[in-house]
């Protein structure tokens, strides 16, 4: 029996690396700047240690928490864009994943009574509705923002590259 050359590499490994990179490769954003949706009104600018960051509330319906986990990327130097790349909560409701074949969905969990979607969802626009009820955060690694100090809006939420 021959024995396989030790020179040949499978390049399957290298392949599959390029590909993912070319989906998860971070931007060089440090910060988020949260303006009023409707009329552009600047409300803060969020420092980021690392170009992810989470969104938590309380689901309308179902009235659980639910988190939401970002990544920022870069998509062929035209600028930033978002991907959501987790969603957890613990009961199904109006607007959660219920399914393993979501759109842009990885991967769909159920561990220690928590729901866990993986995904690749690009967010071409962040838009986050705020409602007191609802305990709207963003959770920075550093920092917790309450987003319901501007109550009963539609804030855009958008990467910069820092704040000025």
């Amino acid at each position: 029996m021959k024995k396989a050359s030790s020179n040949k590499r499978c390049a399957l490994p290298w392949l599959v690396a390029g590909l993912l990179g070319l989906f998860t490769s971070t931007a060089d954003a440090a910060a988020l700047r949260v303006t009023v949706h409707r009329s552009g009104q600047f409300l803060a600018c969020i420092p980021l240690p690392q170009p992810r960051f989470e969104l938590s509330f309380i689901h309308s319906v179902s009235l659980t928490p639910v988190t939401d986990v970002y990544q920022l990327t870069t998509a062929n130097n035209d600028g930033w864009t978002l991907l959501q790349t987790r969603e957890r909560f613990i009961a199904h409701g109006q607007g959660l994943p219920s399914m393993a074949n979501e759109p842009d969905a990885t991967a769909f969990r159920h561990h220690d009574g928590v729901f866990e979607l993986e995904m690749a969802r690009p967010i071409p626009r962040l838009i986050v509705r705020t409602d007191a009820r609802f305990r709207n955060r963003l959770h920075t690694g550093q920092q917790t923002v309450d987003l319901n100090q501007w109550p009963d809006n539609g804030l855009l939420i958008a990467p910069v590259s820092r704040c000025d």
